[in-house]
């Protein structure tokens, strides 16, 4: 419970009861006010933190207010659930909700506020910026009400997550908010629980991301490559007259090659216009999938609907049971471009709807035909026939669609593949498709008086002529069929089919099998259609005799004609007939006619011609005899030798499907032929070339198929030896270019070569007591060795194998450490790393370097220690040389990154004192030049430099100083890293939006400071180092007045979360600097007034507590000089001159500069003058210090408010207020100051005369001499002019203008024989006194000649203690405008001070009225008195001289 509840509790409450931590949150529902004691205010809105409760009340705090506390009634506040975090410094009472619900709640608090100043202040140009964030907002509270309903299914929480997120960020960056990092899933990460170089890598991604929002980066759809992606389609509608039942085809079309590059999605359509299956209304869904990279950079794809009419022959002629039924006729194509959908230059939601018009076919047009007029259409007379569909791009495999778009892929969507493989092809992705295109034939009319009717029928078959059912597939969405027919063209010979149906053969039943076609006329007549029989036939077998599969191409097959009064069973007989062209000519040799070919019923119609093409996609079949002929190598051990050098020749995509069955027939050859000799080099080659296919982009995802392939079905026991010595055998052989060129491809799959090394040995060594342990490990110490001596003896032909050797062989480590001692290998890889010579391959070298530090044994604290010393020792060389500053940044932030993670690589502490031993120093060197060459990369630098700091401990600190032998060299080193603190605090390398970022480096460079500056007030104290110890305190004091500390300057919601995280860092800086400066002891006086300014700057920071603690330093200043000897003498000097006069000078310039306020003034005075006051020899002199700076900072505070108004006459009354208190107190640089500015207010009022004059006085200050200016006279208008003579004279000149401009001729007449003066009898510069003479004359013409009208002058009196002090109760004479009056001037002074009352009487006002708080204005006319100077009296004078 809360200190003091019992005591202020109000009375007849009951009980106070402790809230329990899950109800400390609750959400203010209504108004609450009212103003008795102890109550606590509400709005509809407010977030309160409960403390405790009775019956009816509750008692805590506003969370935006933790200091006012307050009781108010429970019935107006909703309870949510609670948790305390207590990750930072305070605990923190959060409700219970989504994180992405809490931001929202966030930003709409912050946003609001901003929102409602833009709307108060922004100008035309920023009301777009308005209305942008205005409706933002309103989507957020839409989108905070749906999370939190808790509705949503999973897949939409998480998109519309990354829109919350999106949206925010977004606005954040438009408003000039602080970047918010988030992790991978979107959330908030915390500062505190991220290493230093991951949170600056997030911050990096942020602003990525923000970018690629905003547009600044090309659109990441476009650039980026992606492997595979998916088309997704839904038919919203169809509208097409048919009149009966029809098939519906949706492909993909590629435009330019004339080919579909698709599945078929096949629509069963009823007659009534409507899907056959109702079911299906609603969900006419496809996805076509597999799509890759070079489907994106066709030049022309197009979606393609084709409608296939199934019922009459012709649909004029009339409907009758007489009709022939059931045919498959053409009816029409609609096509749409989909080329930008793809490449993504083109927006898809998947919510706008694209219409697909309806191209009707011709009688006599082909299918084929068709479609390319519907693509090259530019109108069609659709008469609001075709398709209406929505799209979009789906990326990733089919398996990550499933899961990201679980309400897309359901069980109604049908997957439409791709006609082939993608680059990509996925282990699992298990396809024996073979698709079959019907191309064209021609048919003799035979008997019959017209062309045929005919109609294709397609049959697979197995060997033993027995039908293979349901393998053909129309089209995705639709069923498995027997029988495919074909399109029938009308009395067509030549007919042109363009049709492609798939074929899913077990692959159990695909050897041995083939595919049949029948041909058959089709009549118009039931009747007659129903006595036609087919009148040929043709056949193709899927595999060749050699055991591949159907070619990918064109076939011609023979026709046969098939005799109809032979009844004979031809189901098998055929086989021995030819069933291509090609297979004829051989069979033609024989010497029987072609004509005599047949069987049974069947003979060969060399007339008739019939063309298909056939497409393999099949992750088990292949059409590549040498790869076969591996496979079965056992057949014919004769052509084994050659079989393995072309199976180096195989395209990958063959290979990869049988990678298994490869493997195992390599690593069989390998340990089954005696011939080691022939074969060992062989099969060795074989496996680096199959090592490299998998290494390709393309068969990346094969990996894991080869991983699996190691662990569990690799068993070749005794591999490791053969493949250790033909490896090493490889390596000390380099006396060619072709071995060279065949090392550099093996180094290349050094990974896999030791995978299946370590492989061999555990399985030998699991069935052999791990026998032949010792030979095994000298095995692999001699072909190290021989790497060693390849890299040491390295020469400009093997260079290119050096380094690939560096860059694959850390990706051995994980493997060979679970056979090798981890210790003893860290020591090779060490020797590795000094074998290759100092002044080559030096990047690479480094990269090396990289890779060891994300290799398994950074993760053992024993390898470390031996890898860090040589490791450090090669980034230190170059980054002393600024030499790879890139690598080296990263590597070193790797590491500390990765020793971050304490509970992953064990205990760091002697990591972290090597490291900051070895590299502190380094990188605080590296920052220094990074930051004066201005590079780009000092961000990470400093990430680095301030890791190092955070995670170093006060042991590694002390460790750290005690390398130094001398004070000097850790004198040095202090100096050096506080300049590198203060500059980076001074201009920070990071965005000023990266305030986790900045706020993290500050609080590192906090515990840095306090530690520097114990050390320093140890061991620099006696004898004492004035240097250092200036350098602390001016390191300190930047430190705490940086602008992104100043919390004050920042939102509430900001404010919260970095005092919650890191409280207020000036506060404990502050007390630091306090404690240092009272333990100057007698050294203080060294430091007076030097860092009076700093103090002061520090102590204007708007904090209580600091401030309380630190202005009493200030009177400890002044008893130092007080008390401090004279030069030269043993008396005291009984003065604190110095330090008032630097008190002074920065207190006007630090509050001319925004910094402090009233309360300062209030409470500088009270602490000041209390202890002046105690103290009996400082009382007076004190007492009338205090009273100097409360007049001064009371006069710069409202010099400070009134400077930004619009009210010229204020500004300069109150400027002539400081300038007179500065004249009093005998500060002459401050008063010429503001007598600059009093000058710059004149002439900006258009009172030149005024200027004139005001210049006049500084122009005294200035001597008809030749002596150097001293630097407070300076001219900030003539900066060039270090000599008296010449700034006055130019001062001289401009004061003759004001007054021309004026019209005060008379004075610039003064002026004008002043300089002629000086030229004609002290310079003798008569050019100039020509000049000077001309100008004068022309004054004296312009007395004569022009119009001065006479101005009025009015006296106002201010009463009243309404006005700022530099107007209250005393009255000013005001030079009206020309031809102003009384009434003008009355007007525009009220309009000045419109809460002022006009006194009617001239009377000099009461005391009472004068103490009064309002305005009380006295206006009245005035005179001025002519008094004619003593040559004129008497003399008879024009009137324009008297005016």
């Amino acid at each position: 419970m809360e200190p003091g509840v019992a005591i202020h509790k109000p009375q007849n409450l009951g009980l106070w009861i402790e809230a329990d931590e899950s109800s400390r949150y609750g959400v203010a529902i209504f108004n609450f006010r009212e103003s008795e004691n102890h109550r606590l205010s509400l709005d509809v809105g407010d977030t309160v933190n409960i403390i405790c409760h009775t019956e009816d009340w509750y008692y805590g705090f506003k969370t935006k207010n933790h200091s006012r506390k307050g009781i108010f009634p429970k019935k107006f506040v909703c309870i949510r659930d609670s948790v305390i975090d207590s990750s930072g410094p305070y605990n923190v009472i959060l409700p219970v909700e989504p994180p992405i619900v809490h931001e929202i709640t966030a930003v709409l608090r912050e946003w609001g506020r901003i929102w409602k100043d833009l709307y108060m202040h922004s100008k035309r140009t920023q009301k777009t910026n308005f209305n942008q964030i205005h409706k933002t907002m309103l989507e957020l509270i839409d989108y905070r009400r749906l999370i939190m309903s808790k509705k949503l299914p999973l897949d939409e929480m998480k998109e519309y997550q990354q829109k919350v997120t999106n949206k925010i960020d977004m606005g954040n960056a438009r408003l000039g908010l602080d970047l918010v990092v988030r992790d991978e899933r979107g959330n908030i990460v915390d500062p505190l629980k991220n290493s230093t170089v991951n949170l600056y890598r997030l911050h990096q991604v942020a602003t990525k991301r923000i970018e690629e929002e905003r547009g600044l980066i090309q659109d990441r759809h476009v650039t980026k490559k992606v492997s595979s992606f998916n088309l997704y389609v839904n038919v919203k509608n169809f509208v097409c007259r048919i009149g009966e039942h029809a098939d519906i085809l949706l492909t993909l079309y590629d435009a330019k090659d004339g080919l579909f590059i698709s599945d078929n999605y096949i629509m069963k359509w009823g007659n009534h216009g409507m899907p056959k299956d109702i079911d299906m209304l609603n969900n006419l869904r496809v996805i076509f999938t597999d799509l890759s990279l070079k489907d994106s950079t066709r030049e022309k794809v197009f979606l393609v609907c084709q409608i296939i009419r199934i019922g009459r022959m012709d649909l004029k002629e009339a409907d009758s049971k007489k009709q022939a039924k059931g045919m498959r006729r053409p009816f029409g194509v609609a096509a749409v471009e989909v080329t930008e959908i793809l490449n993504g230059k083109s927006d898809s939601d998947g919510e706008k709807q694209f219409f697909i018009p309806f191209l009707q076919c011709g009688e006599r047009d082909f299918m084929e035909n068709i479609i390319k007029k519907a693509i090259t259409a530019r109108d069609i007379n659709h008469k609001g026939q075709g398709l209406w569909v929505t799209m979009c791009i789906l990326h990733g495999d089919l398996a990550q669609i499933q899961k990201d778009y679980p309400h897309i892929v359901t069980n109604t969507t049908a997957i439409a593949r791709k006609m082939g493989f993608p680059d990509v092809i996925l282990p699992g992705d298990v396809r024996n498709d073979l698709y079959v295109t019907l191309m064209q034939g021609e048919f003799r009319k035979g008997g019959k008086v017209a062309d045929k009717n005919v109609e294709v029928t397609l049959t697979v078959y197995n060997e033993d002529g027995e039908v293979i059912e349901n393998v053909i597939s129309e089209g995705a969405g639709g069923d498995m069929i027997t029988q495919y027919k074909s399109i029938i063209y009308y009395h067509e010979d030549k007919p042109r089919w363009f049709e492609t149906v798939k074929l899913a053969i077990p692959i159990n039943q695909f050897y041995g099998s083939h595919l049949k076609f029948t041909f058959k006329h089709r009549s118009t007549s039931e009747a007659k259609d129903r006595s036609e029989r087919n009148f040929a036939m043709s056949y193709i077998r899927l595999m060749n005799d050699d055991g591949t599969t159907l070619a990918d191409t064109i076939h011609y097959l023979l026709m046969y004609r098939i005799d109809p009064k032979k009844t004979e069973d031809t189901s098998r007989n055929y086989f021995s007939l030819p069933s291509t062209a090609k297979e004829l000519r051989p069979s033609s040799s024989i010497g029987a006619p072609k004509s005599s070919l047949g069987v049974g019923g069947l003979s060969f119609n060399p007339a008739d011609t019939f063309q298909i093409s056939t497409l393999v996609c099949s992750t088990k079949l292949t059409h590549n005899v040498d790869l076969m002929g591996l496979l079965k190598w056992r057949d014919n051990l004769a052509t084994l030798t050659r079989h393995l050098r072309t199976f180096m020749s195989v395209d990958g995509e063959e290979i990869v499907k049988f990678l298994q069955d490869v493997l195992d027939a390599l690593f069989n050859i390998l340990m089954e032929n005696a011939d080691s000799k022939t074969f060992d080099n062989l099969v060795f080659e074989a496996l680096i070339f199959l090592f490299g296919i998998i290494s390709d982009h393309k068969y990346r995802q094969f990996r894991p198929v080869l991983d699996l392939y190691i662990r569990e079905t690799f068993s070749a026991t005794l591999a490791y030896t053969k493949l250790v010595i033909v490896l090493k055998s490889y390596i000390d052989d380099v006396s060619s270019a072709s071995k060279i060129e065949s090392l550099h491809k093996i180094m290349k799959s050094l990974e896999y070569i030791f995978r299946f090394i370590v492989r061999s040995r555990d399985l030998f060594a699991a069935l052999n007591e791990n026998k032949e342990k010792l030979e095994f490990e000298q095995l692999l110490r001699q072909l190290f060795i021989s790497i060693n001596n390849l890299v040491r003896n390295a020469n400009d032909s093997t260079l290119s194998v050096c380094e690939t050797v560096m860059k694959n062989l850390p990706s051995i480590i994980t493997d060979i450490i679970t056979v090798c001692n981890p210790l003893e290998f860290s020591g090779v890889l060490v020797e590795f790393l000094k074998s290759i010579p100092t002044d080559r391959l030096v990047k690479q070298k480094m990269h090396y370097i990289n890779d060891l530090v994300h290799s398994p044994l950074f993760l053992i604290s024993d390898c470390r220690r031996i890898l860090f010393p040589v490791l450090l020792m090669h980034v230190e060389s170059l980054l002393s040389n600024h030499e790879e500053l890139e690598i080296c940044i990263k590597i070193l932030s790797d590491i500390m990154d990765l020793l971050y993670n304490a509970e992953r690589v064990g205990d760091t502490y002697e990591d972290i004192k090597t490291i900051s031993l070895s590299m502190l120093r380094v990188i605080i060197q590296t920052v220094i030049f990074m930051m004066e060459s201005g590079m780009k990369l000092v961000d990470n630098a400093v990430a680095v430099l301030t890791s190092i700091l955070r995670q170093m401990t006060e042991r590694h600190y002390e460790n750290y100083i005690l390398q130094f032998e001398t004070t000097i060299d850790l004198n040095d080193f202090l100096m050096e890293i506080l300049m590198v603190i203060e500059d980076l605090v001074r201009r920070n390398v990071y965005p000023a939006d990266w305030n986790e970022m900045i706020m993290l480096q500050n609080w590192v460079f906090l515990k840095a400071l306090k530690y520097f500056s114990s050390i320093i007030q140890s061991k620099f104290k006696n004898p004492f180092a004035f240097e250092i110890w200036r350098r602390i305190f001016f390191s300190a004091i930047a430190f705490l007045t940086q602008d992104p500390l100043q919390l004050e300057l920042f939102s509430e919601v900001k404010r919260s979360k970095i005092l919650s995280r890191y409280k207020d860092m000036r506060r404990e800086g502050g007390f630091e600097i306090r404690s240092m400066w009272f333990n100057l002891g007698q050294h203080k006086i060294e430091f007076i007034p030097e860092i009076v300014g700093l103090i002061l700057e520090m102590t204007l920071i708007p904090e209580p507590e600091l401030r309380r603690h630190t202005i009493p330093i200030f009177f400890d200043m002044m008893q130092c000089e007080f008390m401090s000897l004279k030069p030269n003498s043993k008396h005291h000097v009984r003065n604190f001159n110095m330090f008032e006069q630097e008190v002074i000078a920065k207190l006007d310039e630090l509050v001319g500069a925004n910094r402090g306020d009233k309360e300062y003034q209030e409470l500088f005075f009270n602490v000041i003058k209390e202890k002046c006051e105690q103290h009996k020899t400082m009382r007076d002199m004190g007492l009338k210090f205090v009273d100097t700076i409360k007049q001064l900072m009371q006069l710069l505070l409202e010099y400070r408010g009134v400077i930004k108004e619009d009210n010229l006459d204020n500004k300069m009354s109150c400027t002539v207020s400081l300038l007179n208190f500065y004249h009093e107190i005998n500060r002459r640089e401050l008063y010429l100051q503001y007598l600059h500015k009093l000058c710059q207010l004149h002439l900006e009022a258009e009172n030149y005369t005024e200027a004139a004059f005001t210049l006049m006085i500084y122009a005294k200050h200035l001597q008809w001499s030749n002596n150097t200016i001293l630097p407070y006279l300076m001219s900030s208008k003539y900066p060039e002019e270090t000599l008296h003579r010449n700034l006055k004279e130019r001062i001289y000149y401009d004061i003759v203008s004001y007054f021309d401009q004026g019209k005060m001729w008379e004075k610039g007449i003064e002026v004008c024989k002043e300089l002629a003066i000086q030229y004609e009898t002290q310079i003798f510069d008569y050019l100039q006194l020509s000049q000077i003479l001309r100008k004068q004359a022309e004054l004296y013409d312009s007395i004569m000649t022009k119009v001065r009208p006479e101005p009025e002058y009015f006296r106002v009196g201010y009463y009243g203690t309404g006005f700022p002090s530099f107007l209250q109760n005393r009255a000013y004479i005001y030079r009206g405008k020309e031809y102003e009056r009384l009434s003008d001037f009355t007007a525009r002074l009220q309009n000045q001070f419109p809460n002022a009352q006009l006194l009617k009487t001239l009377n000099q006002p009461t005391d009472d009225i004068k103490q009064q708080p309002n305005q009380y204005l006295q206006i009245n006319k005035v005179s001025p008195m002519l008094e004619l100077k003593n040559h004129l009296i008497g003399k008879q004078l024009n009137d324009q001289i008297l005016k």
